[in-house]
């Protein structure tokens, strides 16, 4: 086999930069034509405030969840809680993650 010459060298170079050219503008158009990935925001909780009112008294339901979660020792502890309310015993009944204890809250 024959040395190539200088001038087949260069040929095969431009040659191979025309193919890496089109490689890129192929890349680049499909890049292009491709859907965007949205990004998923998570949506924001809504701000509830809640207030039980009986016999000329209020008591904010959250500074009775918090009572709950101080007694219990977090937030992190209680993946679902379930209060029941006696507004005229002054009184919050609650179930934590599924266990009835019978324990209670005064508010």
């Amino acid at each position: 086999m024959a040395p190539r010459s200088t001038k087949a060298k260069t040929e095969a170079k431009a040659e191979k930069a025309v193919v890496e050219t089109a490689v890129k503008a192929v890349k680049a158009e499909a890049a292009k034509k491709a859907p965007a990935k949205k990004a998923t925001a998570k949506a924001a909780e809504p701000v509830i405030k809640c207030t039980i009112e009986f016999a000329g008294k209020n008591t904010a339901v959250r500074s009775i969840v918090d009572s709950i979660f101080e007694v219990e020792g977090g937030k992190d502890k209680v993946k679902t809680l379930d209060v029941y309310v006696q507004p005229e015993n002054n009184v919050a009944y609650y179930v934590v993650n599924g266990k009835e204890e019978g324990k209670s809250v005064q508010f």
